[in-house]
């Protein structure tokens, strides 16, 4: 399955195969450098000295002074691996020395330990993930990186900046779950719920508090009804994809992640409420980031409220406004993508995470359609097209003005 996307990832992005190195790898990090429990039984599962991180590594073979010099390294969201990013990794590559994405831990291809940890804490339950990712970094002999995460990789990109800032010169967070303290969107939804939806909502609670993620159900399914509602997924949610051959090796990538053994997918209920809302809001955080940037990217139709990064940046500005120390904060807008941004505009993605990066000099000479950059401060009629329809004429949305290269 992951041989058949890196087949696919060589389409996108328009460079000449023989102009850069693709590199499958793995990454042995020491089982001590996550808090999981000890196992008392010799012959427990897992009871190696090492863990395996596994990853993808782009870097060019022509030199290029435009190029950025830090490297790009991607971490993915939720239920999902390295690959994900599959239309992205080469074109990105015109824009970075190297880049670099990874199966968090867990995850993938990467070990999957039984996840039971010193404790269900959301501190616990985020140093799982934090210190992987620094024995990674720090076994790949990398100082700095620009660290660019998508969704639950966007929120634990920030629980990392958090603990080690001197290892991020910029941090990309990509439709990030776990910003806002709570939802408009979802506050309607119950508001105007059914009394079906009611319930519906009651069990999906009690199942999410009681541990039971997706792919728990789909292990528990029979193969061929799992693969059956998981390539309907693709279908419906990445319309995008028009390749039945692309369809198939997505669906089949996401199909035998899902079935592998359970690992890190059951973090979900410890960082998150029901709601998805996080139990550590991270517009409380980032203000407090010791980095000197952070870049929000959502798809125009998406699930996840461009609202948080927003407050976010309201809040990052008070913070300058009484003098003390907080990150410049941008807000960004892909066209034509929901929350799977990465493969449903893959090119202005891209473009996206390259301006985020500070390389908007090097997009000049290029054609990739650039993202629209989002503020708070004009009302919804100043930022839509003459044919928009209304919703509300009081109704007060984001400004949004195109990024200029």
């Amino acid at each position: 399955a992951e041989a058949t996307l890196v087949k696919f990832a060589r389409l996108f992005g328009g460079r000449d195969a023989s102009s850069y190195d693709m590199e499958l790898f793995d990454t042995a990090i020491p089982k001590s450098s996550v808090p999981l429990k000890p196992c008392p039984l010799t012959s427990c599962e897992g009871n190696d000295e090492e863990l395996v991180i596994h990853g993808v590594k782009l870097s060019s073979k022509d030199a290029s002074s435009s190029r950025i010099k830090t490297p790009l390294v991607l971490q993915h969201g939720y239920m999902n691996g390295a690959l994900y990013f599959f239309r992205n990794l080469v074109g990105l590559s015109n824009y970075f020395e190297n880049v670099y994405a990874i199966d968090m831990l867990g995850w993938g291809l990467s070990s999957r330990p039984s996840f039971r940890l010193r404790d269900d804490s959301v501190e616990t339950t985020e140093e799982f993930f934090v210190e992987s990712l620094e024995a990674w970094r720090e076994k790949n002999g990398i100082d700095k990186m620009i660290l660019a995460g998508h969704s639950m990789g966007g929120y634990l990109s920030v629980a990392y900046s958090e603990k080690y800032p001197e290892r991020v010169e910029k941090l990309i967070l990509l439709s990030p779950v776990g910003v806002p303290e709570q939802s408009r969107q979802l506050d309607a939804i119950r508001k105007n719920a059914t009394f079906s939806r009611r319930m519906f909502l009651s069990l999906y609670t009690t199942m999410f508090e009681n541990g039971t993620t997706p792919c728990s159900v789909f292990r528990a399914l029979p193969k061929t009804k799992a693969r059956q509602y998981i390539e309907s997924y693709v279908k419906n949610r990445l319309p995008a994809i028009t390749n039945p051959e692309e369809q198939f090796a997505v669906a089949d990538y996401l199909f035998y992640n899902a079935i592998l053994p359970g690992s890190a997918e059951f973090c979900v209920n410890r960082i998150l409420n029901p709601t998805v809302l996080a139990k550590k809001p991270l517009v409380n955080r980032i203000p407090n980031l010791k980095i000197p940037s952070v870049a929000f990217l959502y798809g125009s139709s998406d699930w996840m409220e461009c609202s948080g990064g927003l407050d976010t940046q309201s809040a990052c500005e008070a913070q300058h406004r009484r003098g003390h120390a907080s990150p410049s904060v941008d807000v960004y807008s892909v066209r034509h993508a929901g929350h799977l941004l990465m493969l449903d505009n893959w090119q202005e993605f891209n473009a996206g995470v390259v301006i985020s990066a500070g390389g908007a000099n090097a997009l000049a000479s290029d054609d990739l359609p650039q993202p629209i950059k989002l503020s708070p401060t004009r009302p919804m009629e100043e930022r839509l097209p003459p044919n928009a329809v209304m919703v509300s004429q009081n109704e007060s949305m984001p400004h949004q003005t195109p990024v200029q290269a």
